[in-house]
């Protein structure tokens, strides 16, 4: 499972929402609204003899803010687990990433807020698993 091949395939599945900009690395600067696919921790051989890996990541979704209500509305159409905007729906459209790992599982959603430079945005951080 090589990390780049992770991150151009959620990067991929994340295209698929209409309107949001993706990041498979970092930005200096991001335009929101947007995604972005963080580095990947890895857990090496957890069955026998390289067997299987697994990798923790997040992906941050980031709106402006706006005004607060406007921000979070637009926020909260991301956060659902299904539907056209759903992040969740998205990253698990190929479980598999076009092969790039056997299986995946977005298995949280924290809320919170997002700096760059001197621009503050809301953000969802979506932790994910993924095994391969």
């Amino acid at each position: 499972m090589l990390p780049s091949q992770v991150r151009s395939g959620l990067k991929a599945n994340l295209e698929a929402i209409a309107g949001m900009r993706t990041y498979e690395l970092i930005p200096t600067v991001p335009v929101a609204p947007a995604a972005i696919v963080g580095q990947l921790d890895f857990t090496f051989d957890l069955n026998n003899a390289r067997g299987l890996d697994q990798a923790n990541l997040d992906v941050v979704v980031l709106v402006q803010r706006f005004t607060e209500r406007a921000g979070q509305n637009e926020l909260d159409k991301y956060l659902a687990g299904s539907g056209d905007y759903s992040i969740k729906a998205a990253i698990e459209s190929d479980l598999t990433l076009g092969g790039a790992c056997s299986t995946l599982r977005v298995t949280s959603a924290e809320a919170g807020n997002y700096s760059s430079g001197d621009i503050e945005f809301l953000s969802y951080r979506y932790r994910i698993t993924v095994y391969g």
